[in-house]
């Protein structure tokens, strides 16, 4: 009877599981994600809904907010490509410092294992490598 029982809760419990995850993926299809692949514009349009839902915001509030949002997202871009140069930075140093220890048959492997890694940031969308400057 035990046995019966376990596998029961075992097959609720994975009915449970697909069930959340389809309503979950749902969910994520038809609301997108925040700040996924979305463009400038589309951040700034998905933040201002959030809070024009949120608060109620009056049409006076909503050009003053929208005013700040724009103006906030614009320091926000230039303090995150500030990072990414010195997240490279950091990076470029940690390698040249390692390589200074290694062999040159272990320099290969790690300019491989370098190489692997930049690819694998910018496979995600990530920037492992200097912004582009507009």
């Amino acid at each position: 009877m035990k046995r019966w029982k376990m596998v029961v809760a075992l097959t609720v419990v994975l009915i449970l599981g697909i069930m959340i995850g389809v309503v979950g993926t749902g969910v994520v299809i038809k609301h997108g994600l925040a700040f996924g692949h979305r463009g400038s514009e589309e951040r700034k349009a998905f933040i201002m809904k959030r809070l024009e839902r949120r608060l109620d915001l009056t049409g006076a509030q909503k050009e003053r907010v929208a005013s700040i949002v724009d103006r906030r997202h614009a320091k926000a871009r230039e303090q995150f490509r500030r990072h990414r140069q010195a997240l490279h930075a950091f990076m470029q140093e940690s390698f040249a410092e390692i390589r200074k220890e290694l062999l040159p048959e272990q320099q290969v492997k790690l300019d491989a294992f370098q190489t692997e890694l930049e690819e694998r940031f910018r496979k995600r969308g990530r920037h492992f490598h200097p912004p582009h400057k507009p």
